[in-house]
């Protein structure tokens, strides 16, 4: 069995940075100066500059996809990118860029004010989602890419997907959107909103580090519920007990409280309070309806308003999109996978739609490479080795949201 679910890395990647125009100006008002963003890229960049992939990644993601000459470590998709695999290097180039925000190279909580001398913290600017997709897009840029092949993202990057293709109309010839969402629903929002408070409430109390790392492991264990699907862990571990006298007041320990314990330890360890609680909010912020609410320009609104994904979705300029959902994902059900795909079909979009199913839930798309490799592989016309088909044939059910 592959492992529960991946993390971030060990370290921070080996990657380069690249400075973003200064000053920043952000989706809701706030400004960055001297900001950056951390990018790795893979394969080579082809004379006529037309086979470049922009990646963006999920909430804790660094920058580091694959493993390479500077970080020889396995990358967070190190299975789907690489010469003859799903996303083939031999043939695209890959750009993956650690999201505005994050603490993995990029400007976020954890960096310098240049105006204060000190971290950022709870003075970082109100983040969006789009703020993630013009930083990244800033490093194309500076990449000297003019169009993309492709932008393709899983869960937050699902969404920064689409973000991405709103606000650069034209820029990408086509979209991968995996377990993303037009908007996440109350059940997210709540799921996010409670660890932001348990976290939060820490963090503003000024408590000691060590009461910190306790709400961030507490925040990050519902974070966890909420990615693995509930089949996986009674298949996984049951009422198994690894202590039965361990001393606890019912008197038991059980392997499922164990890896919880241990999987929240370790991201504690590797990730940085302030930036879960910012990306986190962004990620709740997200309406692709909001888009263009305003008569003089693509500008997002969120305020009470009804939100209309048909006038956003008018802004889109892409030939082709590939939607994926997993059917066992709590925390983005595949009913916004299929209206995703119906919006992006409506535009014109020669839209796929790819229902997979996998105990794994919303974190399938990081430990189920021999569901997506033959998905993604399809769609990209690349050549990736052989591998399974899909536990359950691929269906396009987009009628049925």
């Amino acid at each position: 069995m592959p492992a529960m679910s991946a993390f971030p890395p060990e370290a921070p990647s080996a990657a380069r940075r690249i400075a973003l125009p200064s000053p920043f100006r952000l989706q809701a008002g706030g400004v960055l100066l001297g900001a950056e963003v951390a990018v790795e890229t893979y394969g080579q960049l082809a004379p006529q500059r037309d086979n470049a992939i922009l990646l963006f990644t999920g909430l804790s993601a660094s920058a580091h996809a694959h493993s390479h000459a500077g970080d020889p470590s396995p990358g967070w998709w190190e299975a789907m990118i690489g010469p003859g695999r799903a996303i083939d290097t031999d043939r695209w180039y890959v750009i993956s860029v650690n999201s505005l925000g994050s603490c993995f190279g990029s400007t976020g909580p954890g960096s310098i004010n240049p105006a204060t001398g000190r971290a950022y913290g709870a003075q970082f600017p109100e983040l969006r989602v789009e703020d993630i997709a013009r930083a990244s897009q800033a490093a194309v840029d500076a990449l000297g890419v003019e169009r993309l092949a492709a932008t393709i993202g899983a869960s937050l990057g699902g969404m920064t997907v689409l973000a991405h293709a709103v606000c650069f109309p034209g820029k990408s010839r086509a979209l991968v959107s995996i377990s993303g969402a037009l908007a996440p629903t109350a059940a997210a929002i709540a799921t996010r909103s409670l660890q932001r408070e348990i976290l939060g409430s820490a963090l503003r109390s000024g408590a000691d580090a060590a009461t910190v790392q306790q709400a961030m492991r507490w925040a990050r264990k519902i974070g966890i519920l909420s990615y693995v699907g509930t089949d996986l862990l009674e298949q996984r571990f049951a009422r198994h007990q690894s202590e039965p006298f361990a001393g606890h007041p019912s008197g038991t320990e059980f392997e499922v409280e164990s890896w919880l314990e241990h999987v929240a330890q370790k991201f504690v360890r590797q990730f940085e309070p302030w930036s879960y609680w910012v990306i986190s909010r962004a990620m709740d912020l997200f309406d692709f309806g909001a888009h263009g609410a305003c008569p003089d320009g693509d500008s997002v609104v969120h305020a009470h308003g009804p939100s209309d994904v048909a006038r956003a979705a008018a802004f889109l300029d892409v030939e082709r999109a590939l939607v994926v959902g997993v059917e066992e994902d709590l925390l983005f059900p595949v009913t916004q996978q299929r209206s995703v795909a119906s919006v992006l079909r409506a535009a014109g979009i020669d839209t796929d739609y790819v229902e997979l199913s996998s105990p794994y839930g919303h974190d399938a798309f990081l430990s189920e490479e021999h569901l997506f490799t033959p998905v993604l592989a399809t769609f990209l016309g690349g050549s990736a080795a052989a591998s399974p088909p899909p536990r359950r044939p691929a269906r396009d059910t987009a009628s049925r949201g």
